[in-house]
C-alpha cells in the first residue's frame, strides 16, 4: 500500500501535467483548421488544436502512386469543389492558387458489359445515339423530383426513400443500362443506394442545384494546401506552434464538472414532433451565459481531453469528430452521452466512398472524361471509371491514370478484400473493354470505413432522421461557462457531405465562443424526445375507389397534375 504523501505527490504530478487552455479543437481537419482560424480572428489565442496523425487536412487527404517513371499524388479523400455553398472554397482554392478542371459528365462513354460469366467473351461499347434508350426516362423523374418534393412538403407528407419517389413517379430501373444510369445519378453522389438515402433532405435538394460547375482538384500539392496554408497563418510555416499538437490521440472525454450530461443546462418538458421545430413548445432553448473573457479562472468548469500525450482542460472543447467515429465509439466519454445526442448521432448515415487508383505504364484508354461499365448481375460493380488523363486533367506521359468508384456495401465489401483481389477484379473489367490489357504499376485502395480516425468518407442524410435528429446532432452540451460543441460536416444543414459544410461549420462554432467569451452565449436548441405526429384515420369502401368501368374516382391527382411545370433545356 502506497504512503498517503506519495499519494499527495502523484495526485499533484498528475494535476500538474494538465494543458490547461480556453478552448481544446479535437481534429486538424478542415472544420478544425476552420475553427482556429476564426477564433484567431477575434484575438482569441489561447487554445489547443490536437490531431492524431502527423499532418492536418482530415478528408483532404493526399497519396501517392508509384511508377517506373515517378511519383503521382492522387486524392485519397475529396477531390472535387462542389454543391451548395461552395463560395468560401472556390475563394481559398483562389487565394492559394489551387489547380483545378472542370469536369465534363457529358464526356462519357457507356460500355453495356457481360459480367463475371463472361468467360472470354466481351459486350460493346454503345454508339452515342444509343444512350437516349435508358437516359430519358430518368432525366424526366430528375427534372419533376424538386417540384415533388416540394407538394410533399407542403401538404405534411411524410419523407420517403428515393426508391420509394422514384417508383411513384414513374421511374423504375429494370435493364442493366437504366441501373447503371441510375447509380451514376444517385449513389455516385450520396454514396449510399436509393433505398437508403433521403428523398426530402438529400436527394430533392441536390437535384434542384441547376447547371452546377464542379471542378476537379488535379494539383499535386493536394485539395489539403489550401486547408493546410490557412493553418500556417496561424501556427507558422513549419508548423512548430505548442498550440498545435500533432500524433495526439484522444481516448476519453470527461464532461463530468459540467453536470450529468441528460441535459443542456435546463430540463425539457416537450417533446420535438414532425418536420422542423417551431416556437410552440417543443422544444428548449438554454441560454449559454459567459461572463468571463480572456483567460480560465480556476473556479469555472473544465473538460477534460485525455490523450496518449497527457490530459488537455478547457472550458469549451469542440469535437469535430465524424459521425463514423462517434457511432464507432472510438472515444469514451465521460458521463455518457445523453439518449438525445446518441439517437442523432445513430440516426445520421455516415457513408462509404472509395477512389480506386490504378496507374499504368501507357494509356490504352481513350480521351472521354468517364468509361462507364454497365454490369447485368450488380448494380454499381466497378461501373465508374474517370479518366485522370483527360484533357485538363493530369499531363499525358507517365501519369497513366485511372480511377474507378466503389460506394455503398460493394465499397465497404472491397475495404475486406487484399490490394491483390482488387487488382484481379477491376482487370477482369478493363480486359472485357479493352482486350489484353497489362497490370498495373501501382494501385491504391483507400479504406475509409476500417480507418479508426474517420470511419467512413463523408455523411448522408438517410431515410428516418428528422430535422429534429440533424439539430441534435450539432448541439452543444453543457450550460453556463462550459460547453462541449459538436461540429463537422455532418452538423451543417445544407452543406452535409460537402468540403464547405465542414469549413462553414468551423466558423459557426468559432462564432458561438467568442459570443460566449463576450457575455452572450447563443441558446442551446435541444429535443429531448423526436415523437411522431398524430394521424387522421381515413376510411373508404370498395365502392367509393372505382365506379362503373373501373374509372378511378378520388384518391391523390396524377403526378402532371401536382408538379409545377417547368421548362427546362435538355442536356446535350
Amino acid at each position: 500500500m502506497l504512503p498517503l504523501s506519495l499519494l499527495y505527490f502523484l495526485a499533484a504530478a498528475a494535476a500538474s501535467d494538465v494543458r490547461h487552455t480556453q478552448v481544446v479543437i479535437l481534429g486538424g481537419g478542415i472544420s478544425g483548421i476552420s475553427l482556429a482560424r476564426t477564433l484567431t480572428a477575434h484575438n482569441i489565442t489561447d487554445f489547443v488544436l490536437l490531431e492524431a496523425r502527423d499532418e492536418l487536412g482530415g478528408r483532404a487527404h493526399t497519396a501517392t502512386l508509384r511508377g517506373s517513371a515517378g511519383d503521382v499524388v492522387v486524392e485519397k479523400g475529396c477531390n472535387w469543389i462542389q454543391g451548395p455553398g461552395k463560395e468560401p472554397i472556390v475563394a481559398l482554392a483562389k487565394k492559394w492558387g489551387l489547380k483545378t478542371t472542370p469536369t465534363n459528365y457529358s464526356s462519357a462513354v457507356w460500355f453495356e458489359g457481360l459480367g463475371v460469366e463472361a468467360d472470354g467473351e466481351r459486350g460493346r461499347f454503345l454508339a452515342p445515339e444509343e444512350t437516349d434508350a435508358f437516359m430519358l426516362d430518368y432525366d424526366d423523374f430528375i427534372e419533376n423530383a424538386p417540384g415533388y418534393s416540394e407538394w410533399r412538403s407542403n401538404n405534411s407528407l411524410v419523407d420517403v426513400s428515393v426508391r420509394v419517389a422514384t417508383s411513384i413517379m414513374d421511374w423504375m430501373p429494370v435493364t442493366p443500362l437504366q441501373r447503371a444510369y441510375e447509380y451514376w445519378n444517385i449513389d455516385y453522389t450520396f454514396a449510399q443506394s436509393p433505398e437508403e438515402s433521403s428523398f426530402a433532405n438529400a436527394f430533392a435538394q441536390e437535384a434542384g442545384i441547376a447547371n452546377e460547375r464542379d471542378d476537379f482538384v488535379v494539383d499535386p500539392r493536394g485539395f489539403k494546401y489550401i486547408f493546410v496554408q490557412e493553418a500556417r497563418e496561424m501556427f507558422g510555416q513549419k508548423l512548430t506552434d505548442e498550440r498545435l499538437r500533432l500524433n495526439t490521440t484522444v481516448h476519453t472525454i470527461d464532461y463530468s464538472a459540467l453536470g450529468n450530461g441528460r441535459d443542456t443546462g435546463g430540463k425539457d418538458k416537450d417533446k420535438g414532433k414532425g418536420k422542423g421545430g417551431d416556437k410552440d413548445g417543443r422544444r428548449e432553448e438554454h441560454k449559454r451565459e459567459d461572463k468571463t473573457a480572456g483567460t480560465t479562472k480556476p473556479d469555472r468548469p473544465e473538460i477534460l481531453v485525455h490523450t496518449d500525450k497527457g490530459t488537455f482542460a478547457a472550458p469549451h472543447v469542440v469535437s469535430t469528430f465524424s459521425v463514423g467515429v462517434l457511432q464507432h465509439q472510438d472515444v469514451k466519454w465521460v458521463p455518457r452521452l445523453p439518449d438525445w445526442k446518441k439517437e442523432a448521432i445513430f440516426t445520421f448515415a455516415m457513408a462509404t466512398y472509395q477512389k480506386i487508383f490504378f496507374l499504368f505504364e501507357k494509356q490504352f484508354w481513350g480521351d472521354s472524361e468517364f468509361i462507364m461499365y454497365s454490369d447485368p448481375d450488380e448494380r454499381g460493380r466497378y461501373m465508374v471509371w474517370q479518366n485522370i488523363n483527360a484533357p485538363g486533367y493530369f499531363p499525358p506521359g507517365a501519369n497513366n491514370v485511372l480511377m474507378v468508384t466503389a460506394t455503398g456495401a460493394f465499397g465497404r465489401r472491397n475495404e475486406q478484400m487484399s490490394d491483390e483481389e482488387i487488382v484481379e477484379e477491376a482487370l477482369v473489367v478493363l480486359r472485357e473493354m479493352y482486350g489484353d490489357v497489362p497490370a498495373p504499376l501501382d494501385a491504391l485502395v483507400p479504406r475509409w470505413t476500417l480507418d479508426p480516425l474517420f470511419r467512413g468518407s463523408y455523411s448522408n442524410w438517410p431515410l428516418g432522421a428528422l430535422d429534429q435528429h440533424h439539430s441534435n446532432l450539432g448541439q452543444p452540451l453543457g450550460g453556463a461557462q462550459s460547453w462541449l460543441h459538436f461540429s463537422g460536416e455532418a452538423t451543417s444543414a445544407d452543406s452535409f457531405g460537402y468540403v464547405q459544410g465542414a469549413w462553414d461549420q468551423g466558423i459557426r462554432t468559432a462564432e458561438a465562443i467568442v459570443a460566449c467569451f463576450a457575455g452572450d452565449c447563443p441558446d442551446a436548441t435541444v429535443y429531448e424526445a423526436v415523437t411522431t405526429c398524430e394521424q387522421d384515420e381515413t376510411t373508404m369502401s370498395r365502392r367509393s375507389v372505382r365506379g362503373a368501368g373501373g374509372r378511378k374516382r378520388g384518391g391523390a391527382p396524377r403526378r402532371h397534375a401536382i408538379l409545377p411545370q417547368k421548362q427546362k433545356e435538355k442536356k446535350n
